[in-house]
């Protein structure tokens, strides 16, 4: 698994937005397919509809394989959460980010989860560098 300094996981965050975009994307076209698929009653289209959400399901499956190729761990998807994980005063520790936050913000320690979240700022403070 790879370790990453905060400036290393806000770097890699600029490839993996476009990514998290795309998997947004592909999810709409999705719901509105499930949608679409409850009101159909010819059964050949409904089939026809059913492979065309088995691909998107794919899309979306690649699209959060690229991100942990990339280096991010999915903690979530509805929201998409990313972590990164990074190493801090002689431990490991979780750098997070979620889908609607304009950078990494926040950490937390690797036992805690989204509720543990601590804002980056604290890093810095008791640091010289992440």
């Amino acid at each position: 698994m790879k370790v990453f300094d905060l400036d290393g996981a806000k770097e890699l965050l600029t490839l993996i937005k476009p990514l998290v975009e795309a998997i947004n994307t592909k999810k709409e076209e999705l719901y509105s397919l499930f949608t679409n698929m409850e009101e159909e009653e010819d059964k050949l289209e409904k089939l026809y509809m059913e492979s065309q959400a088995r691909e998107l399901d794919a899309q979306i499956r690649q699209y959060f394989q690229k991100i942990e190729a990339l280096g991010g761990v999915i903690k979530g998807t509805d929201p998409i959460l990313i972590d990164f994980l990074s190493f801090y005063q002689n431990r490991y520790i979780w750098l997070c980010w979620k889908e609607d936050e304009e950078t990494i913000l926040y950490w937390h320690e690797l036992d805690e989860g989204f509720a543990g979240r601590k804002p980056v700022e604290l890093l810095r403070e008791n640091s010289f560098r992440l």
